[in-house]
């Protein structure tokens, strides 16, 4: 990426104006511009499997410490530990389900190539978002990186409850008296597109049937059977 192109980004990208979604079409227009052949020059992101895993890698640390970041400098009551489990905001399921409350056209950064291999599934969303910002991160710096994820993150860090980690609870429950054996998810259903799937999970605790959950990823269905469980064994208690 030549440097016009970098100044262009930082001059567009933090504008707060602009929603989220005219901030990714640029970003892919301006990207995609480096390349001469004008049918690459619009559309979703061109860009190699191995520079996109790459760039996946790297959006994830930069994530971290954006999180981490904001959590020490506004919450600074919070202890060691409760910052850590805030932490799961950046995980790949909770930013699926932030890139699907925000309206996210995150199908702009999934390359055609990426899209279509089976080993990322439902996780497809969160390491689009995470090669995003790793892209950023490397193009334009940190700073202004801090400032387009914390658009979108500030408000999700501050509302987000690491108690809505069902699975972590219900695995808890059973460790308590028996540390040797926890929960099993099992996958029995997968519906919907590759972009927008429904999946349908089950749970079970010595192969008894706990509950069922249904979620668009594997991870949100498996939280959702959770509760289930949780609910079924605090009226049994």
């Amino acid at each position: 990426m030549n440097n016009l192109q970098k100044k262009l980004l930082k001059e567009h990208l933090p504008d707060p104006d602009a929603d989220f979604n005219q901030k990714l079409r640029e970003f892919i227009k301006i990207f995609n511009s480096d390349f001469s052949d004008p049918d690459l020059q619009s559309g979703t992101w061109n860009i190699s499997n191995d520079e996109w895993q790459r760039y996946e890698f790297l959006g994830d640390r930069v994530l971290n410490l954006v999180a981490a970041d904001y959590l020490y400098h506004q919450a600074p009551l919070k202890h060691e530990g409760e910052m850590t489990k805030m932490m799961g905001v950046v995980s790949n399921e909770s930013l699926t389900g932030i890139i699907n409350r925000n309206g996210i056209d995150i199908a702009l950064l999934i390359p055609e190539t990426i899209g279509q291999q089976q080993t990322y599934g439902e996780k497809i969303k969160g390491g689009a978002f995470e090669a995003f910002i790793g892209a950023l991160y490397e193009i334009v710096g940190f700073e202004v990186t801090r400032t387009i994820v914390l658009n979108v993150l500030s408000g999700e860090i501050e509302q987000y409850d690491p108690n809505q980690n069902v699975k972590g609870i219900l695995q808890e429950f059973f460790q308590k008296k028996d540390k040797s054996t926890v929960p099993e998810y099992r996958e029995t259903l997968k519906n919907g597109t590759d972009h927008n799937p429904v999946f349908t999970c089950q749970v079970f605790f010595r192969n008894e049937f706990l509950g069922e959950g249904t979620g668009e990823s594997k991870q949100q269905a498996e939280q959702a059977a959770a509760k289930r469980a949780l609910e079924k064994i605090m009226k049994v208690s």
